[in-house]
């Protein structure tokens, strides 16, 4: 599958007229939790010829793409491989405001096509405005647990884990001042003392769930959660450090990248 994935990079590459940085794996894959039925969410960092960016005609800087189980063009809802790419221009903006999906892509252990273990990888996990990337997560919390959870009856293991992922992350952000590891279970395994044992044993059996491929089941609600998450929603944050991105450097990469 994943030399599959690479010849349709390639081809991607000789029709948009582009090359690809890196390509990289950002989903339930990366995160340690997929199952025999998850999909292929490849996401991939590109630039073009020098002479493109200098046009009356702004190139197009988001390039979206699916293929259904035969490699056949489809619509993303319902696809075997989803793939979304970002100009170099575009993305290296969203890393330098600290994006946390730019930082993420950085830090996938699953990598298609290039490497991902850029310059600017390291500098960005020290880097990074602890504040934007707290508030990222926690609002993926909130939308999730609010929207997918509180007020769905079609709730499912799978929402419940997404909504627990958010959850974690913004708590590591703001407890470790860090960016959270993409494995889930990683991150669990570093909140060991933190989290409430009964929620941590309920924690892993999902994912164990997930992992068997019954995370969409229509589940009721899951007590030992909800209680948590409303706990969770009472807290207040504040303190944040503060940090500076270097512009220059992300300047001097973009440069180096188009050969100037």
């Amino acid at each position: 599958m994943k030399q599959k994935i690479r010849d349709l990079l390639k081809n991607i590459e000789k029709e948009y007229g582009i090359t690809i940085l890196f390509a990289i794996e950002n989903g339930s894959r990366a995160w340690g939790m997929d199952s025999k039925d998850s999909d292929y969410d490849v996401r991939f960092v590109f630039y073009r010829p020098l002479k493109d960016y200098i046009s009356l005609n702004k190139p197009e800087d988001v390039i979206t793409l699916a293929y259904d189980e035969n490699f056949n063009p489809h619509e993303v809802q319902g696809s075997l491989v989803d793939m979304c790419g970002f100009d170099i221009f575009k993305y290296l903006k969203l890393l330098s405001s600290s994006n946390p999906t730019a930082i993420e892509w950085l830090n996938s252990p699953i990598v298609y096509l290039g490497n991902n273990n850029i310059v600017l990888k390291d500098y960005m996990n020290i880097n990074f405005s602890q504040e934007k990337l707290f508030y990222h997560y926690f609002s993926l919390f909130k939308k999730s647990y609010h929207f997918d959870i509180e007020n769905d009856k079609l709730r499912s293991y799978k929402k419940y884990l997404y909504a627990m992922r958010g959850l974690l992350n913004a708590q590591y952000v703001y407890e470790f001042d860090k960016v959270p590891p993409l494995k889930m279970r990683d991150t669990i395994a570093e909140f060991s003392k933190i989290l409430p044992k009964d929620v941590m044993s309920k924690l892993n059996e999902i994912i164990d769930i997930k992992l068997q491929g019954l995370e969409k089941d229509t589940v009721l609600n899951i007590p030992i959660f909800d209680e948590f998450f409303k706990k969770e929603l009472e807290k207040t944050y504040s303190s944040f450090n503060k940090r500076e991105i270097d512009k220059q450097l992300f300047d001097r990469y973009l440069q180096a990248c188009l050969g100037i």
